[in-house]
């Protein structure tokens, strides 16, 4: 998943290491990596969804397989 710029919805950033900033490379908009984050909060917890309903899925089917036999 990759976030994108609050301003202008590009999804490309450069940081140094030590620095807690992220520079998008499209619009140049300078912020903290924390508040990319926040910023992307919605995306995010979408996506954590979509992976939590996957796991489910695959779990219940490996279970369904296991416990087949037991019928």
């Amino acid at each position: 998943m990759s976030l994108q710029c609050p301003t202008c919805g590009g999804e490309s950033f450069e940081h140094e290491d030590l620095k807690p900033d992220v520079r998008c490379v499209r619009c140049d908009r300078v912020m903290t990596k924390d508040e990319l984050r926040e910023a992307n909060g919605a995306r995010i917890e979408a996506e954590v969804d979509a992976l939590k309903a996957e796991v489910m899925k695959d779990v219940k089917a490996d279970f369904a397989k296991i416990f087949k036999k037991w019928k």
